[in-house]
């Protein structure tokens, strides 16, 4: 029998055990270590403002939700890949080895991701691609359920593009011309495809190396007789140097230049294109002016934080982090188990439930994402050089581009 004062004992002694588990419960859960995203982009190099809006983007979508989810911190650790794919190896190895990275995001480059492709599948982290757009990554051959990407494949605005050109100008005979490394090559490749699926004809294909200064012999080889206009798919500074020298050669006055592309005449670097950008046509998933309620306020938002309007590189960074934030809360933080990780993130990403500046996130059963093709012109308003919306094409799969080249 025990008394009323040891009821009570014991009572208090229950009371103040269940304290302490509370209270030990708590601070394990404070304890839990913070959730890393390692973000392998190329700071420096020919394409840097490709890094910095992803990163930009990225970090903008983690702010949002005042970097926790899932009740853990999220904690990012960037590596500079310098787009080069054997530094891309060494870096991504540091983030997964030594930070013990939960999350990949990046790289720019597809030879970049190609040869880091291997490596980061065969670790226990999720990877996530904001640009690199090689057709093969996600491919039924290539696709793996721990990568998602966000960008489009090198086909989904390219092969459109071909058959707009055909449709909607009188260009007939066209010059194609592209960095001579795999984006360059897949981005002509795939609108050869559309272009010449649809009549047209291809007279000549010229190819630049990476990091080109001087494009006078290149431009005279573009110079071919008999030709309507000239298709570039020509990034970063290079793109810069490319814009500028084929006005100041004189071939734009009777060969007009368009991109297969946005690339061609990226957002980031218009204003230091200048008015040799001028009317140069090309398609984008997210032209940053279009006139949306969600983009209005994003671009609002981003703009005061960065003091720069956001670009199509902000928008797929934003997109992986949002992603990143769906999965881990999905999962309430416990991202160590990553094949039930991957498995949510593929669930919300194809729930509709995950708002982009460019509209509702959609991802095919490859993880590669579903986009909306917009045809863009480069116009000057209020001062300022803008890819104008002139045109939709409307959504684009990775499929609806396989005919040619993925015989399935």
């Amino acid at each position: 029998m025990v008394g009323k004062k040891g009821k009570r004992l014991v009572i208090c002694l229950g009371v103040l055990v269940g304290l302490l588990v509370v209270t030990g419960s708590a601070l394990f859960a404070a304890e839990k270590p913070p959730i890393k995203v390692g973000l392998l982009l190329s700071y420096t190099g020919i394409a840097p403002l490709q890094a910095k809006g992803s990163s930009d983007g990225a970090e903008f979508a983690f702010d949002e939700v005042g970097r926790k989810a899932g009740g853990r911190a999220i904690q990012v650790i960037k590596e500079d890949s310098e787009l080069n794919p054997t530094v891309a190896l060494t870096k991504v190895r540091r983030l997964v080895e030594e930070q013990k990275v939960n999350f990949i995001v990046g790289p720019v480059s597809s030879a970049e991701a190609l040869a880091i492709y291997d490596y980061v599948l065969k670790s226990n982290v999720i990877w996530i691609i904001p640009c690199a757009f090689t057709r093969e990554l996600t491919s039924p051959e290539k696709a793996n359920e721990k990568m998602f990407r966000t960008t489009e494949t090198s086909d989904q605005g390219n092969y459109p593009m071909g058959k707009w050109i055909m449709k909607n100008t009188n260009w007939r005979n066209v010059v194609v011309t592209g960095q001579d490394y795999k984006a360059g090559h897949d981005s002509v490749d795939a609108f050869k495809a559309g272009f010449t699926e649809a009549g047209g004809k291809i007279l000549k294909e010229v190819f630049p190396k990476m990091g080109t200064m001087d494009f006078a012999p290149f431009l005279s080889t573009i110079d071919v007789k008999g030709a309507d206009a000239v298709m570039a798919w020509t990034t970063g500074t290079d793109g810069i140097r490319f814009v500028q020298q084929y006005e100041e050669f004189g071939l734009k006055k009777r060969l007009p230049l368009f991109g297969g592309q946005v690339a061609l005449v990226d957002d980031p670097y218009l204003s230091q294109m200048g008015d040799a950008a001028l009317g140069i046509i090309s398609q984008s998933h997210y032209p940053p002016t279009m006139d949306t309620p969600r983009n209005r306020a994003f671009a609002k938002a981003y703009t005061s934080k960065y003091g720069e309007m956001p670009s199509r590189y902000s928008e797929y960074g934003y997109t992986a982090a949002k992603m990143i934030v769906g999965g881990i809360e999905a999962m309430k933080g416990n991202v160590e188990d990553v094949s039930r990780l991957a498995k949510e993130i593929k669930r919300v990403s194809s729930s509709g439930k995950i708002e982009t500046p460019a509209g509702t996130l959609a991802v095919d059963q490859y993880n590669q994402r579903i986009i909306d093709v917009y045809i863009v012109k480069v116009e000057k308003k209020d001062g300022k050089l803008v890819n104008s919306v002139i045109d939709k094409v409307g959504k684009v799969s990775q499929a609806d581009t396989w005919k040619w080249w993925n015989k399935q």
